[in-house]
């Protein structure tokens, strides 16, 4: 019986030690492009290309950092995204909350097809669109604006942020909501005092998961706009291409800075992402 259990317990540790591997293989791999670019992006122009690679440059510098943000579009651009990206946010949590909020509580044939219909149309892709989004916006004189943009990424953009909120709204039980009506809370009450204070967590998964789409986005916003002054921050970092060759000091430099407002909104918000996304996906 002792040997049963020392081999049984040989085998749970010889499972944790594989595990382990496993994960610190996994965690090498995602991290590995990230330090890549960070190590580029402090590298003198002569270490950038050296064959070997120089894995940690011997004299690091901050001028790739220095050059982006003085001979560059990318200050522009990155205003640009974060207007964008805030304006798109901003309305898709507001009508996808109460498009999702109605979804969820009056359940009928047609708010089923409805559902269907949004969830459907997140399979299609952006460059079938891209032709319908570009006249329309023409028309519209929207083309080469921020708030062209911004509408043209909320299309992109709102039908999983209603399907998100609808999950969570249904993750709360309607008791509640009853209850709040017999005591005498009107409709608009029920939501704005009681779901919505509730559901906070699945509406900020979802405002996060439409702000990264927006700030991401390069095929709509190539095409949509033209100059520097709406133009966003994906676009920019085309910049760096020249047309011989890449300053890739000055790519990384720049890409280290797109990525980091997105790091430190998961940083702050995984917590409302997780369990957001969670509740969304378990009901939707």
């Amino acid at each position: 019986m002792k040997s049963l259990d020392i081999k049984n317990r040989s085998i749970r540790i010889l499972k944790k030690f594989f595990v382990s591997i496993l994960l610190a293989i996994m965690v090498i791999f995602v991290l590995f492009p990230i330090l890549w670019i960070v190590s580029t992006s402090i590298k003198p122009e002569t270490d950038v290309m050296k064959i070997p690679p120089v894995w940690i440059p011997n004299k690091p510098t901050l001028y790739n950092y220095y050059r982006v943000f003085t001979d560059s579009t990318i200050p522009k651009n990155f205003l640009n995204s974060m207007i964008v990206s805030f304006i798109t946010a901003t309305i898709a949590i507001i009508f996808g909350s109460l498009t999702g909020y109605g979804l969820a509580r009056h359940k009928t044939k047609t708010t089923t097809s409805i559902s269907i219909f949004i969830l459907g149309s997140q399979m299609l892709p952006e460059i079938l669109i891209l032709i319908p989004m570009y006249m329309l916006i023409s028309y519209m004189k929207l083309y080469d604006t921020l708030l062209g943009l911004a509408l043209v990424h909320l299309f992109i953009t709102l039908p999983l942020v209603t399907w998100l909120c609808k999950g969570y709204f249904q993750s709360i039980p309607i008791d509640l909501e009853e209850a709040a009506l017999i005591d005498g809370c009107n409709r608009f009450q029920v939501l704005t005092k009681i779901i919505l204070p509730i559901s906070a967590p699945g509406i900020a998964a979802s405002g996060l998961y439409a702000f990264i789409q927006s700030w991401n986005e390069f095929t709509l916003a190539s095409v949509l706009t033209e100059s520097t002054r709406s133009r966003t921050l994906p676009i920019g970092l085309t910049s760096f291409a020249l047309q011989f060759r890449v300053d890739w000091g000055a790519t990384m430099a720049a890409s280290v800075i797109i990525s980091l407002p997105v790091i430190i909104l998961f940083y702050y918000a995984q917590r409302y992402l997780v369990s957001g996304l969670a509740q969304g996906a378990v009901k939707g």
